[in-house]
């Protein structure tokens, strides 16, 4: 009876991940029919969820990869890549500040 119970319990899981599954599949947008398109910081921005201002910033000091045509941004799928890698990599924590009195203390215990 309790594995009856514990399968019903699974399988109600199971069908809330597939609900969720297709909810996602649903509202993520369709990739553009050309592989070769270039996408606007704005449509970029939609599928990344960030500013379309912060990617056009971090693309003018060159942090992120893209392309220029005079006064406009834009990226290839390649380039919305290697943003999704770039992002993933860890990030440098910054580094611990100690107080001359901290030290002092230390060394006086030591």
């Amino acid at each position: 009876m309790e594995t009856e119970r514990d399968q019903g319990q699974v399988n109600a899981v199971a069908a809330a991940i597939r609900e969720l599954a297709a909810a996602v599949r649903a509202a993520v947008p369709e990739p553009p029919v050309d592989p070769d398109a270039l996408l606007t910081a704005e449509e970029v921005g939609e599928l990344l969820q960030l500013s379309p201002r912060t990617l056009k910033d971090q693309a003018a000091v060159g942090v992120l990869p893209h392309h220029r045509f005079g006064k406009h941004y834009r990226f290839t799928r390649g380039d919305v890549a290697e943003i999704v890698r770039l992002s993933a990599a860890p990030v440098k924590p910054p580094r611990r500040r100690v107080s001359v009195a901290d030290v002092a203390q230390d060394f006086r215990a030591a």
